[in-house]
């Protein structure tokens, strides 16, 4: 079964930027992803700014934005 790994970024109470990584295992990207956001209370805490998910070889293959100020910023754009 492919192995994909969940990168993620967050900031500490300091504001330090920090990088998240989490291997998956699933038949396919949608399984994957499908996995990571059902356990996104787990995987996710109020300082993730972003995640996506990277094949084996590093492609990026699916990413998800976190950022609140970011999204309502650029939906008013």
């Amino acid at each position: 079964m492919p192995l994909y790994r969940l990168l993620s970024t967050s900031r500490n109470r300091s504001g330090v930027p920090l990088r998240h990584d989490l291997s998956i295992e699933a038949p396919t990207v949608r399984h994957a992803a499908a996995r990571v956001l059902g356990r996104a209370d787990e995987v996710f805490c109020d300082r993730t700014g972003e995640a996506w998910l990277v094949t084996e070889d590093g492609a990026r293959v699916w990413g998800l934005s976190l950022d609140a100020e970011e999204v309502e910023s650029s939906a008013w754009a």
